[in-house]
Formats: structure tokens, sequence, C-alpha cells
């Protein structure tokens, strides 16, 4: 019996901390920190890392523009553009 009692009471435990765990999950108050919850919509934030990218590589060569790119792409999908 001494088995059967522990067994129960690690049920209880186990099925009491999945189920706070999820009401966690489900009931957020606020937004959560982070990239996607900037104040800025993705016409701005594609603006501000184009000229952040043109600041980095400001050459019109074309190896630049490369590089301009992949910059500008990098800081846009940080952003939480979806394709930048």
């Amino acid at each position: 019996m001494s088995r059967l009692s522990h067994c129960i009471a690690l049920a209880a435990v186990t099925a009491v901390i999945a189920s706070s765990g999820a009401y966690a999950r489900t009931n957020q108050n606020g937004p959560l920190a982070g990239a996607h919850n900037s104040t800025l919509d993705e016409m701005e934030i594609r603006k501000q890392c184009y000229a952040e990218a043109k600041d980095r590589w400001p050459s019109t060569s074309q190896d630049m523009q490369t590089n301009r790119d992949f910059a500008y792409r990098t800081c846009a999908f940080d952003h939480g553009v979806r394709n930048p």
C-alpha cells in the first residue's frame, strides 16, 4: 500500500505542476519582451536597417553591395521583419 500511495502522490504533484505551467503559457498578462514587440512599424524598421547598412558599407562597388544587402537583411530579421 505504501508504494501505491507514493505513486498517487507523485501523480498528483505532476498534474499540479503541469496544469500550472499550461496556465502560465496561455495567460500572459503583458507583451513578451523582444524584437517583435517594437513600437516601429515594418516600413520604419526597413528604413532604419537600410540606413544602418548604408552607413556601414557606403561604397557603391558591386562587392560592397553584397555586404550591404547582407547587413540589411540581418538587421531586418533581427527586428522581426519576416521577409527582408
